[in-house]
């Protein structure tokens, strides 16, 4: 911006600070779904020793470290609940040999994980506190050199939406065994948090080319910066601006902020469609990344780009500097 301002001679705020403009991300007790709890005595749980791998199952959830499972811990716990008593449930229906108080305590339970499955599978992505870094103040933004973190984020992201996409009719379908590196994604996310400083990208572009279109017109608007004809110095040192900085520094980082930006937008926007979220959820997605919403950080940025675009245009043009095709 500063480049931009001596050039044409207008003063341009350099001072550029996002941290406490980017919405916070709701607290964990915002984010938590309730979801039913299966309370059963210990002859009734002895009785699903005809599930096969389902008292192990139980037991693993009471144990000392089971009472204290992480929330993606507690979400592949219930997937694999969901699938193994799915699977009891139907050799069930095929053996006649079994007592009927056996087949009604089976359906009911499984009444209740299946209506508990999509919110035990929200909690697990949105009550994770690798997925909210993610989304916080605290991140840098993304680096003009150098990895963005999002080529190792890529895999993470594939991981949550296989996951969001379980339901109750196709989780008997789903490969048990993709659970098992589970918490490297969330230690991918956790660890190159993304989200977090595509945010404050985001918010930064967004007032610099503000900024520097705001600067630009008022100069316009003012007196010419070019006349027909005439070749100024400043007309050389705007074209050398233009191409140097603009192009070969700021338009390769807008490009890949942009790039890699919009396939997280679009991925957060998929995961939250497969799910009815939390109000407070809903409302800091319209916030921050949502294509529909005209107030959110990604929306401004893309305004804030396109303007950007043209008020270049406008002095190119009048100085007959425009990149000929």
């Amino acid at each position: 911006m500063s480049r931009v301002s001596n050039t044409i001679e207008q003063d341009i705020d350099t001072k550029l600070e996002a941290s406490d403009r980017i919405p916070l991300f709701p607290r964990k007790r915002e984010r938590i779904k309730q979801t039913e709890e299966i309370r059963q005595g210990l002859i009734e749980v002895l009785d699903l020793k005809y599930c096969i791998g389902m008292l192990n199952l139980i037991a693993q959830r009471n144990s000392n470290l089971g009472r204290v499972m992480q929330p993606s811990q507690q979400m592949a716990y219930e997937i694999r609940f969901f699938s193994n008593l799915e699977s009891c449930k139907e050799k069930l229906e095929q053996d006649s040999t079994q007592p009927q108080q056996l087949r009604h305590q089976i359906d009911a339970i499984y009444q209740v994980k299946a209506r508990n499955l999509k919110n035990e599978i929200w909690n697990g992505i949105y009550g994770a506190d690798e997925f909210a870094a993610n989304f916080s103040r605290s991140e840098d933004a993304i680096s003009t050199e150098g990895e963005s973190g999002f080529g190792a984020t890529k895999s993470a992201i594939d991981t949550l939406t296989m996951l969001a996409a379980i339901s109750p009719e196709n989780a008997g379908q789903f490969d048990l065994s993709r659970l098992s590196n589970l918490e490297d994604s969330y230690k991918t996310l956790h660890t190159n948090r993304y989200g977090s400083r595509l945010l404050k990208s985001l918010l930064l572009l967004s007032e610099t080319m503000e900024r520097t279109s705001a600067a630009i017109h008022e100069r316009l608007d003012k007196r010419p910066f070019c006349f027909p004809g005439h070749q100024t110095q400043k007309r050389d040192i705007l074209h050398n601006v233009f191409i140097k900085y603009y192009g070969q520094r700021f338009q390769p980082y807008l490009s890949r902020v942009h790039r890699e930006g919009d396939q997280w937008r679009d991925f957060t926007e998929k995961l939250i469609g497969q799910f009815e979220p939390t109000s407070a959820v809903r409302t800091h997605h319209e916030q921050t990344l949502s294509s529909t919403s005209e107030s959110s950080l990604w929306n401004r940025y893309i305004t804030a780009r396109d303007a950007h675009t043209k008020a270049w245009q406008r002095i190119l043009g009048q100085c007959n500097l425009m990149p000929q095709r």
